[in-house]
């Protein structure tokens, strides 16, 4: 179907409502001066007048905060020749340059660029910061400086251009940089990443197994507890407190020369009343069967050396050392000498007699086989050593004889 047309009332309609209620404003064109500029160069400006009254304020002074200028360091001939006197820079030079910093608002690729003289960047920036510098700690002693100006002070005070130069070099370096060299890069910084993070890893895990390695530290002294007496006395001092509670949790042995009460007998010992309380009952209780722990099964016993061996009981002589210790250290230790020499022959005997450098399993009867080698190669080393002895003065007496 063809669309209906549009009547003269619908088209004044679409009309009206783009049409703005709102009254234009005014703009009015003045020339207004540049307050920056020391020539007074006029600017033509459209402004836009608010209520029908012109602004007040001149449009320049909204850019007025921009004109700053750069403070460069003052003084006078007694001070430069004082303090500013330089085999490198002469007084004419170092005014040039102060006055070409001032020219061009301390830009100083533009101030490199238009300095007159074979001077680089380093050099004028290197002599601008040592006057800068100087004249600051004139006026303000260090002393009574603040952080701010203080960290200002050391900026200037401690630059260097060899430094400055050797970094721009190496930037200049970067970005002439072809992309496999871009991509070796980045392929041995990821690999370095790795190699950083798979380290702190395994600190970290070293550090776990040592805590976990170590023995904690008591915060009381242990000694007083190292004597058989001592420990039967901490068991009566226990067992006399544990008797005062209404739960007791310890169990006498049995024994009056431990538990320091005479017919003293386990609590699982006790029979307790029968539940029917009839004597002639012959119902058992828990507690009424033989308890395991009596008084002949805790006592300590005397076993021979077959039931020694049979059970896999060790009785140590030795005084352990304070620490963690390990069963191999026996078989390493031995083998160390004081001299390289020495250690260099026991271990071509051990090697010849065909005892591995690394023993897997160093159980009790091991450690006591190697320690008896470990006798019999001092024996041969000891022996060895006479017979070479004997051997020189063999080798003197018929040198003297002849």
């Amino acid at each position: 179907m063809a669309a209906k047309a549009e009547g003269p009332q619908a088209r004044r309609f679409k009309k009206s409502q783009f049409r703005s209620h709102t009254r234009p404003a005014h703009w009015s064109a003045e020339e207004t001066p540049i307050a920056a500029r020391p020539d007074q160069l006029q600017a033509r400006r459209w402004r836009r007048a608010t209520q029908g009254t012109d602004e007040v304020a001149l449009p320049s002074a909204k850019f007025a905060k921009y004109n700053v200028k750069v403070e460069v360091p003052i003084y006078d001939d007694e001070t430069y020749e004082k303090h500013l006197t330089s085999t490198e820079w002469t007084r004419e030079e170092t005014d040039y340059l102060i006055t070409t910093y001032r020219e061009y608002n301390g830009k100083w690729p533009i101030i490199a660029d238009r300095y007159e003289g074979p001077r680089s960047m380093e050099e004028l920036k290197a002599r601008f910061y040592h006057v800068s510098a100087t004249i600051f700690g004139i006026r303000t002693p260090i002393s009574g400086m603040t952080a701010p100006e203080f960290a200002h002070y050391d900026t200037l005070s401690t630059f260097d251009p060899a430094k400055e130069t050797a970094r721009k070099r190496l930037a200049e370096g970067h970005l002439q940089r072809r992309q496999d060299e871009v991509d070796e890069e980045t392929v041995l910084l990821s690999e370095l990443q790795r190699i950083m993070l798979h380290q702190v890893s395994l600190d970290s895990e070293r550090e776990d197994l040592r805590r976990r390695l170590d023995h904690p530290q008591a915060n009381t002294n242990g000694y007083q507890y190292s004597t058989s007496q001592s420990l039967t006395q901490l068991w009566q001092q226990l067992l006399a407190a544990d008797r005062l509670k209404k739960n007791q949790r310890l169990r006498p042995t049995g024994n009056s020369n431990f538990d320091g009460l005479p017919g003293a007998t386990p609590t699982s010992a006790r029979p307790r009343d029968s539940i029917s309380g009839m004597p002639g009952d012959r119902r058992q209780t828990r507690d009424s069967l033989p308890s395991a722990t009596t008084a002949q099964s805790v006592l300590p016993v005397d076993l021979s050396k077959a039931e020694l061996s049979r059970y896999g009981v060790l009785i140590n002589q030795d005084k352990l050392p304070s620490g963690v210790t390990f069963a191999s250290d026996r078989l390493s230790k031995p083998r160390i000498a004081k001299s390289t020499l020495q250690t260099d022959k026991i271990a071509a005997i051990l090697t010849h007699a065909g005892v591995p450098e690394l023993i897997p399993l160093p159980t009790p009867a091991v450690i006591e086989g190697f320690e008896g080698v470990m006798g019999k190669v001092h024996a041969l080393l000891e022996m060895r050593k006479l017979a070479e002895k004997e051997e020189q003065e063999i080798r003197v007496r018929m040198a003297e004889a002849a």
